[in-house]
């Protein structure tokens, strides 16, 4: 096992989840379909839960035995509900940012999730404390795009953060953080940029964060973009280019994964099944699950296509009984 240090994760909206699980009266397994209008489903489970892409990435990480600090913005119910969860993980908060809420439907096929997003992130936020984080971490995370009206100032900020932090108050009199990105030179960066969108098929910014992708380039490291169904066909869209062509204009290795399988496409395409499901708990986090479990598999010296594997089984793992793997 490679010797990690502290991984920095989050730098993203915080959400908790109101977990809504209803159940089969007679197989008490969840339901298939959404009740009808006017009708009364007693069987159900109400959970309240610390979450969103990436607390929920940070939490695999955690009960995969890493040390990993939350970054990210908080509240004293936020944090109690972490502690009551016993979920082995510091909180650093990002000051006057709020806590938002996601009220979650899960059944049978998969979630539906209703975001109320009360919180922003830009780049105001930033502080030289959190960039010493961003940048001393193993991985440095960029998540959730869709969700933060203001994500593309952010993202910038972070990539931007990297080169040189006084940059960043350069792009407050820029009419478009990008115009910053695209004046950095090519830069050398320790640890992994590791991209998680979220769902950006109604992304009223999508061909801003394309050009953001394009912009990656300039940064020499260890990258992976992770996408779903919905994520990548939006990026297929936008570029006009198969999965494969994709990864080799980006210069960027793409992790799809779907309930049926995954695909990594990079100088070659590897495509592997999903497991078999015994039984079905809870969606909810299995996409952060298999992304954390791959990275952790990575630290551990495993090549691609075995960290794949060992995610699959990790995600597989949450969604049979509700809990998060452990090492």
């Amino acid at each position: 096992m490679k010797k990690i240090s502290t991984i920095f994760g989050g730098f993203d909206l915080t959400f908790i989840d109101i977990d809504i699980q209803p159940y089969d009266l007679d197989s008490n397994e969840l339901i298939q379909n959404i009740p009808m209008i006017g009708s009364h489903h007693r069987n159900t489970n109400i959970d309240f839960r610390p979450g969103g892409n990436g607390f929920n990435f940070c939490r695999a990480l955690a009960h995969l035995g890493r040390d990993v600090t939350y970054v990210g913005p908080s509240s004293a119910f936020f944090e109690q509900i972490v502690k009551e969860n016993e979920i082995p993980i510091e909180i650093f908060p990002i000051k006057n940012s709020d806590v938002s809420y996601t009220a979650i439907l899960n059944r049978k096929n998969g979630e539906t999730q209703f975001n109320s997003v009360r919180s922003f992130l830009s780049y105001e936020h930033l502080n030289e404390e959190l960039v010493e984080r961003y940048k001393n971490s193993p991985i440095k995370s960029i998540s959730n795009v869709s969700l933060n009206p203001t994500s593309i100032e952010w993202i910038c900020s972070l990539l931007i953060s990297l080169v040189d932090y006084n940059l960043v108050e350069e792009m407050k009199n820029q009419p478009s953080p990008l115009d910053v990105l695209k004046d950095v030179q090519d830069t050398s960066f320790d640890g992994i940029i590791f991209i998680d969108p979220s769902d950006i098929s109604h992304f009223s910014r999508v061909k801003e964060f394309s050009i953001f992708l394009e912009l990656l380039k300039k940064f020499k490291g260890e990258k992976y973009l992770s996408v779903n169904e919905n994520e990548l066909k939006t990026l297929q869209t936008v570029f006009n280019k198969a999965p494969e062509e994709l990864s080799k204009h980006l210069e960027l290795p793409i992790i799809f994964h779907t309930s049926k399988e995954v695909r990594y496409y990079n100088k070659k395409t590897v495509k592997l099944p999903t497991l078999e499901l015994k039984t079905m708990k809870t969606f909810v986090g299995a996409g952060d699950c298999f992304n954390g479990a791959f990275l952790h598999s990575i630290f551990n010296s495993s090549s691609e296509e075995d960290a794949l594997k060992f995610a699959i089984k990790s995600a597989t793992y949450l969604i049979e009984t509700g809990d998060y793997p452990t090492a």
